[in-house]
C-alpha cells in the first residue's frame, strides 16, 4: 500500500561509495540533504550538492558515485508510474509524454524555482511518510543525526506506525500527482525555449543497458566478453570501450563488482556458508571469491558478515 520504494542512506554504505549501474522503469527522485556526490546518467556526468536533487526518468541508466570519498547524505524515492491507478485520459495526457520524453533524461533541481520546490516537497512528505521522525533527530538505518529539513517533532513511536499506517499512501499518491504536475511544467517550459537535458547516443546506450541486463541475468554462471557483447550486438572491443566510458570498469571488472554485491547481501542475510556463496554468485573458489570480495569492499567476507550483524 505503500507505493514506492523510499532509501535514506549514505554513500559510505556502498561498496566503493558507489552503486551499481543500473535502470528501471520507476520514476527517480534523488535529494542530497548533506555533502555532495555525483550521478552518471547516459553517459553524462552530474555533480550534485547539498540541497540539490535529480529527477531520472524512466529507463535511463544511472548510478551515484563519490570521486573525492567525500561523505553524503541523501534520500532517494522511487514511483512506479504505472501503481498510481491514474485514469486513462490523466495517464495518457500527462504521464505518458514524461515516459517517452527522450530529450529529458534527468532534471537537475533544488527549491529555488517554483517546479524545483514542489519536487523538493514531494521528496519530503513521501520521506516523512515512509520513516517518520524522532526527537532525538536519530535514522535507524544511519549511524548518526539526519538532517534537520528531514526531522518533525513527532514522537520516536510515530517511526514504527507510519510504517504499517494504510492511509500515508494517500501522502505518497497526492505528492506524485504534484510531482507530475511539476515535470509537466519543466516540460513545458523546455520546450518553448527549445532546449534539451542532457545529450546521449541512443544507440549506445542501447546496447550498454541489453549488455548490463545480460550480466545482471546471468552472473551466476560463466561469463564472458564475447557473451557480453553479443548481448549488446556490438564486437568485444566496442564492449570494453563502452563500459569504461560509460561504468568506468571494464566489462569483467563489472560482472565481479555485481557477483559481489550479491554475495555481500548473501553474507547479511543468510546462514549459509562462504563457500556456497561463492558457487551461488558465479565463482568458482572460494579462496578466488574471498580475495575479489576484499578487493571491492576492502574487508573479507566473514569480517563483512560480522560487523552486518552488530
Amino acid at each position: 500500500m505503500f507505493f514506492s520504494f523510499t532509501e535514506h542512506s549514505l554513500l559510505s554504505q556502498y561498496p566503493n561509495m558507489r552503486a551499481e549501474c543500473h535502470w528501471h522503469i520507476d520514476f527517480e527522485f534523488t535529494y542530497i540533504m548533506r555533502g555532495h556526490m555525483w550521478y552518471f546518467v547516459n553517459g553524462e556526468t552530474i555533480r550534485l550538492d547539498e540541497g540539490q536533487g535529480i529527477f531520472v526518468n524512466s529507463r535511463q541508466l544511472h548510478y551515484g558515485f563519490t570521486k573525492d570519498n567525500a561523505e553524503c547524505e541523501f534520500s532517494c524515492t522511487l514511483l512506479n508510474p504505472t501503481r498510481m491507478g491514474a485514469p486513462n485520459a490523466v495517464y495518457e495526457r500527462f504521464i505518458a509524454p514524461i515516459l517517452a520524453d527522450s530529450s529529458m533524461p534527468y532534471i537537475v533541481f533544488d527549491a529555488d524555482s517554483e517546479y524545483g520546490n514542489a519536487l523538493v516537497d514531494g521528496i519530503r512528505r513521501i520521506h516523512r511518510a515512509k520513516f517518520g521522525c524522532s526527537t532525538c533527530n536519530e535514522h535507524p538505518a544511519l549511524s548518526g543525526p539526519v538532517s534537520s529539513e528531514f526531522v518533525s517533532s513527532e514522537p520516536v513511536d510515530m517511526l514504527y506506525r507510519k510504517l504499517w499506517s494504510d492511509s500515508e499512501s494517500l501522502t505518497v499518491l497526492s505528492c506524485f500527482y504534484a510531482m507530475i504536475r511539476a515535470l509537466t511544467a519543466f516540460a513545458e517550459e523546455r520546450e518553448g525555449d527549445g532546449s534539451r537535458v542532457g545529450g546521449v547516443d541512443e544507440a549506445k546506450i542501447a546496447a550498454l543497458r541489453s549488455m548490463i541486463d545480460y550480466v545482471q541475468q546471468h552472473y551466476h554462471q560463466r561469463v564472458t566478453l564475447a557473451q557480453i557483447a553479443a548481448a549488446g550486438c556490438v564486437g568485444r572491443t566496442q564492449c570494453a570501450v563502452l563500459f569504461h566510458d560509460m561504468v568506468g570498469q571494464s566489462p569483467i571488472e563489472f560482472v565481479n563488482d555485481v557477483r559481489v554485491r550479491a554475495g555481500a547481501e548473501l553474507l547479511a542475510t543468510t546462514q549459509l556458508p562462504v563457500a556456497e556463496i561463492a558457487v551461488r554468485v558465479g565463482f568458482s573458489r572460494s579462496s578466488f571469491f574471498a580475495r575479489v570480495f576484499q578487493r571491492y569492499m576492502h574487508v573479507t567476507p566473514s569480517a563483512y558478515r560480522r560487523s552486518m550483524r552488530r
